[in-house]
Formats: structure tokens, sequence, C-alpha cells
């Protein structure tokens, strides 16, 4: 892998590792950081950033000898992120590749496998360039916390049932031979039956509905690897 791209890989880490952090202060302030949400959007756009260098890089070294001066002055290098067809070949048109792009099929297959019109599993490389995007040109995006309220009740001997927050019981209703009480949906103290209340806490991208914590780790470790390959398949230097 080259130096350079290593380097924002192991900067993107470092960032997601201040924004773990930040995101602990968070929970137990109840409340989210304006940093947490910047070290957010910085881990997007980082990660981001390098996946253009990685196509910079094997633009320059692989397509720019083989250009005119002119093609090469008017080339513009992004690495591709669509929603369909065209915009992705949109993307590297201007590469400004098109008389010598049969001579590059693996590379344009590799990036056509990675697109989110191509594999629903493909998503988060829309959110992340959609995320990058909205914190340079737009403003930060919202987060909020949420919290779910869930009551387990367990009986001796085998058996549990859990239920969140929004479910409601009303009189006569018994869980597990304990009875419900229906002014507080806690069961009554009944031999033999326990009862666990838990609070589950995430801190949710609004507009994409996705843990952030979770999105930057999982987008740390994706992008790592689509780096790792395309190097190891381009042989770039």
């Amino acid at each position: 892998m080259h130096s350079n791209l290593k380097i924002s890989l192991d900067r993107a880490d470092e960032l997601l590792k201040e924004l773990m952090t930040e995101y602990e202060k968070c929970l137990k302030a109840k409340e989210v950081s304006g940093r947490a949400t910047q070290l957010t959007h910085e881990v997007c756009e980082r990660l981001r950033s390098v996946l253009d260098r990685a196509a910079y890089l094997y633009w320059d070294q692989k397509v720019s000898p083989e250009l005119t001066e002119e093609d090469r002055q008017r080339a513009t290098i992004y690495f591709p992120i669509a929603d369909k067809q065209n915009g992705f070949d949109s993307t590297l048109g201007r590469w400004r590749w098109q008389k010598i792009r049969n001579k590059h099929e693996p590379i344009y297959d590799f990036l056509l496998a990675l697109q989110p019109f191509t594999s629903s599993s493909n998503r988060w490389l829309a959110v992340l360039a959609d995320l990058a995007n909205q914190g340079k040109h737009i403003d930060l995006v919202p987060q909020k916390r949420i919290e779910d309220r869930r009551i387990t009740v367990e009986r001796q001997g085998g058996g549990a049932v859990s239920w969140n927050s929004g479910v409601q019981f009303g009189r006569g209703v018994s869980v597990m031979g304990a009875p419900i009480d229906p002014t507080t949906q806690r069961i009554v103290p009944t031999p033999g039956v326990t009862e666990k209340i838990e609070t589950w806490v995430s801190f949710l991208i609004q507009e994409h509905n996705v843990n952030a914590a979770g999105f930057c780790k999982e987008a740390c470790d994706k992008v790592r690897r689509i780096i790792v390959e395309m190097s190891e398949r381009c042989a770039l230097s």
C-alpha cells in the first residue's frame, strides 16, 4: 500500500478512537455534543478522501501516461460512488480515458462491484459519500439519542418473556405466572419470577437512520479493505 494512503487510513482510525471516547461522554451526559457530531463527519470526510486519493493514484500511474496532455489537464479524478449506472460512468468519464478504457477493464469491474446500485450491501458507501459531502457543503447532519426500556421477566427453572416500553398491558394480564400491574406495567412480586429492566442507548444519524458509532467503525474497516485490495490488484506503489 502507498504510504500516503496508509497514513490517511491510520488517521481515520485515530479519529474513530476520539469519536468513541466522545460518545461515551455523551452517553453519561445523556446528550449529543457538537464535538461528537463534528468527529462523525471528520471520520467520513477522511475516508472519502482516501478513496479519492486511491483513485487518483491509479489514474496517475496507469492511465495518465497514455493520455494526451490536453486530456490530462482536463481530467477530474474521483472515486466513483453512484446510485445509478449512468452516474457511475459519468464519474469515470471525467478521467478522460474513453479511448483507452478497454485496457482497464479490471479496475472498471472492481469499482462497479462496489456501487450501491450493484448490491444493497454497498449502501454504506452511499451513506459515507453523503455524510462527507454534507459536512463540507451544507451543514452537519443532526443526530439524536434514543432510549428503549426493555423489560424481561424470567421464571425459575426456565422460560423468559421480554417487551419494550411501547407495549402496554391492561388488567388481568399475567406473564410467566406473575400478574402485571397496569398502572406501573411492572409485575406484581411473585415467588420464582424475576424482572429485569434495561435501557438500550444508541446515537442515530437521523437522515440515514444508522447507528453513528457502528457505521463509522464499519466504514473504517471496509474502506481499509477496499484500499488494500485495490492496491494489490493494481500494483499501486
